[in-house]
C-alpha cells in the first residue's frame, strides 16, 4: 500500500466520518445523462453476482447494456466484449476523468425494469428526509398514516441483511383490513424480502415491549430508578426517570484516545424482596453518528465506491469488522452481582428518526443484593436515552399470531405480493419516493381484549453516494489508488 506516503490520512478519516453531512434534495438521474455519456467517459456496472464491469465504451436499450472493458471477478481482472441485462444490475456508476470525480448510481435489481425505465425518464427532483435509516414503517390509525417505526437501517449491502421487529401501537383495524405503508424517503434502494404482521392480546398489562430477542412481554408495573449518572458522574435521573422526550445525550467532553470512545451509564433500582425476574425497560433513539459514517464513506472512496459494495458482498474480513464495528455501537446492558458485571445483553441501534423500546429479561435475582445496579455502554455519540425503567413482575412472554396478508399496493404500480411474502430469492424494490402499503386481514383480532400489532421486515439496502465537495475529500478521492482506498477503509474500521 502507499498509506505511509500520506501519514496524516487516517486522522483525515476519522475526521471525515465524524463531521460528514448530507443533503436534503437529490435529483433522479435521467436516461439522457447516460446517453450524452456515451464517446465520452467510462462507467463502472455491479451485478447481483458481485462481478464488477468497467465499459470504456458502451451501448444500451430498454434491456440490455453493452460495450467493451474488463471484467473484475474472484480476484482475476480479465477483458471483457458483450452485454449485462439491465435486470442483473445493481448499480451504475460514472466516472469521469479529472480532479473533481463525480459519481452517480442507478439502483436496479433483477425484474424491475420497468422500475428503472422510470426513473432513467424522470425529469423531476423529489424531496428526501435529510436524516434517518430507512424504511419507514406507518400504520394507518383509519384516518392518516402514523410514522411507527425503521426497519434494517444498519444492513447495507445483501451481506447484512436482516430481519427487524417493531410495535405498530397506532395501527386501528378499517373495514376488516389493518393497512401497513413501507416508505423509501432516503437516497438509497430498498430491498424488502419478506413483510410480516403479528397480533397479540396483551390482557390486563398497562402496555408490552419486544425484548431484544423479538420476544413480546407484557408491562405490569414499571418502576424508574432510584439514582442514575454517566460517565462524568453527573445526576442524570432527571433526564432518564420517564418518558418524556427528555433525551440524555453524550456530551464529547469525554472524548479522547484514551477514553475507549465509550458511553457510560449507570441506574440502580430498589429491588423487592423475593424477586426473582424482571424486565429492563429501554427507551430511545439513535443518533446521526452512523448514518453519517456510512454517507462519509464515499468521501474517501470516491470512484472506488464499486469495489467498497463488491468487498461487502465477497470479503469476509471486512464483513467481520463491521459486524464487530456495529456491536461496538450496540447499547451494552450489564448487571453488578456482588463485584463483578455481568453481561444481560445488547440492544442494537435501530432507529434515528422514529423512538423505539426493548427489553432485556433479567433471571436469578434471588441472589442479587438491592439496589440492583445496571450498566449501560456503548461507542460515544450514538445513543439517546429518554427513559429507563423496570417491571418485577411475574411474567410470561405474549403469544403472537401471524395475520393473513389479502393485498398489496404500490405507489410505482408493481406487483410486489409475491416478493414479499415469504423469505425467498424474491425481493421488492422500493426506489424513492415509492412506497408499498399491505393489507392484511384483521378478523382474528375481533377476539382479543387488547390487541397488540408487532411487524416483522426483512431485507437489506443500498446506500447512493453523492460526488465529493471539499478539498479534503477530493485529496483521498485522487491521491489513492482504488485499491489503497478499499484497504484503508477496512484499516479505519479495524481501529
Amino acid at each position: 500500500m502507499r498509506v505511509s506516503k500520506y501519514p496524516l490520512i487516517p486522522s483525515l478519516l476519522v475526521i471525515l466520518l465524524l463531521g460528514g453531512g448530507c443533503s436534503g434534495t437529490y435529483d433522479t438521474t435521467k436516461k439522457s445523462e447516460l446517453q450524452q455519456l456515451r464517446g465520452k467517459g467510462s462507467i463502472r456496472v455491479l451485478t447481483v453476482d458481485s462481478l464488477l464491469y468497467t465499459f470504456e465504451t458502451f451501448s444500451f436499450t430498454d434491456s440490455v447494456l453493452s460495450g467493451q472493458g474488463i471484467l473484475k471477478q474472484n480476484g482475476f481482472t480479465t477483458p471483457f466484449e458483450g452485454s449485462v441485462p439491465f435486470g442483473r444490475i445493481v448499480f451504475i456508476e460514472r466516472i469521469e476523468i479529472g480532479y473533481e470525480k463525480t459519481l452517480w448510481m442507478i439502483p436496479m435489481l433483477a425484474g424491475t425494469i420497468s422500475s428503472l425505465k422510470t426513473m432513467l425518464d424522470g425529469s423531476t427532483k423529489f424531496e428526501i428526509r435529510p436524516s434517518g435509516s430507512c424504511p419507514y414503517v406507518y400504520a394507518y390509525d383509519g384516518n392518516e398514516f402514523k410514522l411507527e417505526a425503521e426497519a434494517f437501517g444498519t444492513s447495507i449491502s445483501k451481506a447484512f441483511e436482516a430481519q427487524t421487529f417493531s410495535l405498530l401501537p397506532s395501527l386501528t383495524p378499517m373495514n376488516g383490513r389493518l393497512t401497513v405503508r413501507v416508505s423509501n424517503e432516503r437516497p438509497e434502494t430498498h430491498l424488502l424480502n419478506s413483510v410480516q404482521l403479528f397480533a397479540a392480546d396483551a390482557g390486563n398489562a398497562s402496555s408490552t415491549v419486544l425484548d431484544i430477542n423479538n420476544i413480546l412481554w407484557p408491562v405490569l408495573d414499571a418502576n424508574p430508578p432510584s439514582t442514575a449518572y454517566d460517565h462524568s458522574e453527573k445526576d442524570i435521573l432527571p433526564d432518564i426517570r420517564k418518558k418524556d422526550g427528555r433525551y440524555w445525550k453524550s456530551d464529547l467532553a469525554h472524548i479522547a484516545p484514551f477514553s475507549g470512545f465509550r458511553d457510560q451509564l449507570e441506574v440502580h433500582f430498589d429491588l423487592p424482596q423475593g424477586a426473582s425476574g424482571a424486565t429492563l425497560i429501554i427507551h430511545a433513539v439513535n443518533t446521526n453518528l452512523i448514518t453519517e459514517a456510512y454517507r462519509s464513506v464515499s468521501t474517501i472512496l470516491g470512484d472506488a465506491t464499486m469495489e467498497f459494495y463488491r468487498a461487502l458482498e465477497q470479503d469476509s474480513q471486512l464483513q467481520s469488522e463491521i459486524r464487530k464495528w456495529m456491536r461496538e455501537c450496540g447499547l451494552r446492558i450489564e448487571v453488578a452481582h456482588g463485584a463483578a458485571w455481568e453481561e444481560a445483553g445488547t440492544m442494537m441501534p435501530e432507529a434515528n428518526v422514529a423512538p423505539f423500546s426493548r427489553a432485556i429479561r433479567i433471571s436469578n435475582l434471588k441472589s442479587f443484593q438491592s439496589p440492583l445496579r445496571v450498566r449501560l455502554s456503548s461507542l460515544t455519540d450514538v445513543w439517546c436515552i429518554d427513559a429507563v425503567s423496570i417491571d418485577f413482575s411475574p411474567v410470561q412472554p405474549l403469544s403472537m399470531h401471524s395475520l393473513k396478508m389479502i393485498s398489496v399496493k404500490s405507489s410505482d404500480k408493481n406487483n410486489w405480493e409475491n416478493a414479499i411474502k415469504s423469505n425467498d430469492s424474491l425481493y421488492a424494490l422500493i426506489l424513492p419516493p415509492n412506497y408499498i402499503d399491505i393489507h392484511f386481514d384483521s378478523v382474528p383480532v375481533l377476539e382479543m381484549r387488547k390487541p397488540i400489532y408487532i411487524l416483522a421486515i426483512q431485507g437489506y439496502l443500498y446506500e447512493w453516494f453523492s460526488k465529493p465537495k471539499e478539498s479534503t475529500d477530493n485529496f483521498v478521492a485522487t491521491e489513492m489508488s482504488s485499491g489503497d482506498r478499499v484497504a484503508m477503509l477496512k484499516l479505519l474500521v479495524q481501529q
